[in-house]
């Protein structure tokens, strides 16, 4: 298609709404799978940042665009319509960005994870074998969280950071992987063991009697100091790996309180013998995250990264029955 100079002029001084083609990809994507939860995954999205995009989408377009149906969100005439030319334009804004050679099986690059070890069990073995098998030139660098992860997120030191965190500055993204719960964990023929047996739960004055082990990750993720001098619990030890409770609590009457999910891999080890109760109401609820700064929002490698972080850990905590949708 030819335009003429003046045709061209009357597009640019023509008014047009503030879209993008991430945007598109995402009503293509909500089209297809009509699910909204589907489509936040796949982009890398949490559920309120899927919402406010199809909110925006549809006061550009001026229509409710998917009518939920069900548990499906069932495309209106509206909808149908535009799709074919959304298609259209991006595969002309496709052709235009593509460099040659491109995709994830030619990418070489190293994605760097800032994690606790206890991801190393959970989220990641996904990761491992999904980058085996589609970018194989491709390597992950995974290095401890420290104070400074932010800075050394914003700098591109590294890539994405999971953290179980509520509210991140500004200029960052938190999608939250699952909601679950925390238990207990203590060796088999522990006190508590025949106190929850008789009682049917733990309550707080029950864990006081008992030395705690405590991780001193920064503002420490599961429970912080603070939180231990407020529900009067005796820290024994305090150690920077996850790895390392099993050893401290199999000969002890330590206990350790995390989530579920990391403590569940504790148990496929015969060797130490180990238990997992339910923590108090106080402590139970968690809530896992990923984390990235604003400049690498778009990066299209780092989004597919992340929406195999997101279905690793939501299967992850599924298989222990851990997940509270």
């Amino acid at each position: 298609m030819v335009y003429g100079k003046d045709c061209t002029m009357a597009i640019l001084d023509t008014p047009q709404p503030d879209l993008s083609l991430e945007e598109l990809r995402f009503l293509v994507t909500l089209a297809k799978t009509k699910s909204l939860t589907a489509a936040a995954v796949h982009h890398g999205l949490s559920m309120g940042s899927a919402s406010r995009r199809l909110s925006h989408l549809r006061d550009v377009f001026g229509d409710e665009l998917f009518i939920r149906s069900g548990l499906s969100m069932l495309p209106t005439v509206r909808m149908r319509t535009i799709l074919p030319r959304v298609l259209d334009l991006l595969a002309v804004g496709g052709a235009l960005f593509a460099q040659d050679g491109f995709g994830l099986a030619d990418s070489r690059r190293i994605i760097r994870l800032l994690a606790a070890d206890s991801a190393v069990m959970s989220v990641l073995p996904l990761l491992v074998r999904q980058i085996a098998k589609d970018a194989p030139n491709a390597s992950i660098e995974m290095a401890p969280l420290t104070a400074d992860f932010f800075e050394q997120l914003r700098s591109g030191r590294a890539d994405i950071a999971i953290y179980p965190m509520q509210t991140v500055p500004k200029d960052f993204h938190r999608l939250e992987l699952y909601q679950s719960r925390r238990g207990v964990l203590v060796r088999e023929g522990h006190p508590l063991i025949a106190r929850y047996e008789a009682a049917g739960k733990l309550e707080l004055e029950d864990l006081r009697p008992y030395k705690h082990v405590m991780m001193n990750l920064p503002e420490t993720p599961e429970l912080s100091p603070a939180a231990y001098q407020q529900y009067a619990f005796e820290v024994g030890i305090t150690i920077p790996y996850f790895l390392g409770v099993p050893h401290v609590l199999s000969g002890t009457d330590f206990v350790y309180i995390g989530p579920v999910v990391t403590l569940m891999h504790f148990l496929r080890v015969a060797d130490f013998n180990l238990r997992v109760l339910p923590a108090p109401e106080e402590v139970s609820p968690f809530t896992a995250s990923i984390i990235w700064h604003h400049g690498t929002h778009t990066d299209p490698f780092l989004q597919w990264v992340r929406g195999v972080l997101l279905q690793s850990a939501r299967e992850e905590a599924r298989r222990f029955n851990a997940i509270e949708e």
